[in-house]
């Protein structure tokens, strides 16, 4: 009986092993983006894109009364405190933004089933009328799902 326990543990271990396939040889196709299926994306082009949604950039300079968020010289979303009303573009459809709040280093913005928390402020420069400053922590919900940004750039303009 002794001798018979170390043959079925040794038998049990040799059927436990893995198989072991192939992996085929991927070629990366010119979109620089590769779709699994319709429901889900990755984005090769952006390490940090995590699938829940896409922001898109949009052509918007800063001026007077106008606070730009961006991230690697794009501007993300901004918000235009004259006409109290913002842009962020998600998959391609633009989020109207209506409220602006900003207390110590934090702002938040809301509008259009659309939250963004822009927190953990570090305020460096001020030229003329603009202050500029880094972000490491970007939240933004929309219709539940949220996406996570870091390295996000402020000038804020205000107009007073």
């Amino acid at each position: 009986m002794k001798n018979i326990l170390p043959l079925i543990v040794f038998a049990a271990l040799v059927s436990c092993k893995k198989d072991v396939e192939p992996i085929a040889q991927l070629s990366k196709p010119d979109s620089a983006s590769i779709v699994a299926d319709s429901s889900s994306a990755v984005n090769i082009e952006n390490p940090e894109y995590s699938g829940v949604f896409n922001v898109i950039p949009q052509d918007i300079s800063a001026e007077k009364g106008r606070a730009i968020f961006t991230q690697d010289g794009k501007t993300l979303f901004y918000f235009d405190q004259n006409s109290n009303k913002g842009i962020i573009r998600i998959d391609e459809e633009d989020y109207s933004l209506d409220r602006f709040d900003f207390n110590e280093n934090n702002y938040s913005l809301y509008g259009n089933n659309v939250e963004i928390e822009v927190t953990n402020g570090d305020f460096k420069d001020t030229t003329g009328d603009c202050v500029y400053g880094d972000f490491s922590d970007v939240k933004i919900s929309l219709n539940g799902k949220t996406l996570n940004l870091t390295n996000i750039k402020v000038q804020d303009c205000p107009n007073y």
